[in-house]
């Protein structure tokens, strides 16, 4: 563990941007790096959260087991923000297991250092509680998605967001068609169809994983006006 790439990767974190020197000193003798390679578990359902994690790079699926049908992702986890803390604040063990989609890198922060660190300083306190507020902030919405959108809604919900991330109405598919479709609670088979329909309604096209999105305004119109065929006006994002 390099002594200097430890310094970085803290620094680097939102959630330590105002940390002190004696702070950041004492926390890296206790910080973990977890390299994962695609495909491997970090910890499994049931597992004593013992610590929490921040993802310095790639793709950590947050998911439920499920014997009947394919698992249900809870959560995707991106470069930048924390997962663990609320079961590691409660002792209680993890309701979902974490899986790498991409090779990852993660810090892992023991419980004991993170509540030492919290203690003194009011500031990542506050910060930490900030991150938690707006987790539960987008479970809230997600639910109240799922609850009031039909299939429909949540697809073209799904599609304008990864357009306005990437900048681009050209958008490539990050995930698996069926991990996307467990994010926005459908079925695979749900899902394939309403990016067919919405591609006979001339609003997209698909190829794999790439979709063009022939105009965004009228997608985010959708189905509010329902037109096969309108005016486009020039997009901003390209």
């Amino acid at each position: 563990m390099g002594k200097i790439n430890i310094d970085g990767l803290l620094a680097n974190q939102a959630l330590f941007k105002h940390i002190s020197p004696f702070e950041l000193e004492s926390l890296k003798t206790s910080v973990v790096k977890v390299d994962l390679e695609k495909g491997l578990m970090l910890f499994q359902k049931g597992n004593l959260a013992d610590g929490c994690y921040i993802l310095v790079f790639g793709l950590i699926k947050l998911a439920i087991p499920s014997s009947a049908s394919s698992d249900k992702i809870v959560e995707l986890i991106r470069p930048g923000q924390s997962f663990g803390e609320a079961m590691m604040f409660l002792d209680e063990p993890y309701p979902f297991y974490a899986e790498a989609l991409e090779p990852s890198l993660l810090l892992r922060l023991p419980k004991n250092a993170l509540l030492t660190l919290l203690e003194h300083s009011p500031v990542i306190a506050r910060q930490m509680m900030t991150g938690l507020s707006y987790r539960l902030l987008g479970f809230i919405r997600n639910v109240e998605r799922h609850a009031l959108h039909n299939a429909m809604q949540r697809v073209v919900d799904y599609l304008v967001q990864v357009s306005v991330s990437q900048n681009s109405t050209h958008i490539r598919l990050e995930l698996k068609k069926n991990v996307v479709a467990s994010l926005l609670n459908l079925t695979p088979e749900t899902f394939s169809r309403t990016l067919h329909h919405l591609s006979g309604l001339g609003l997209i096209q698909v190829r794999a994983s790439r979709i063009h999105i022939h105009c965004l305004e009228t997608l985010k119109n959708y189905p509010v006006d329902e037109p096969a065929t309108v005016s486009c006006p020039k997009n901003r994002i390209r």
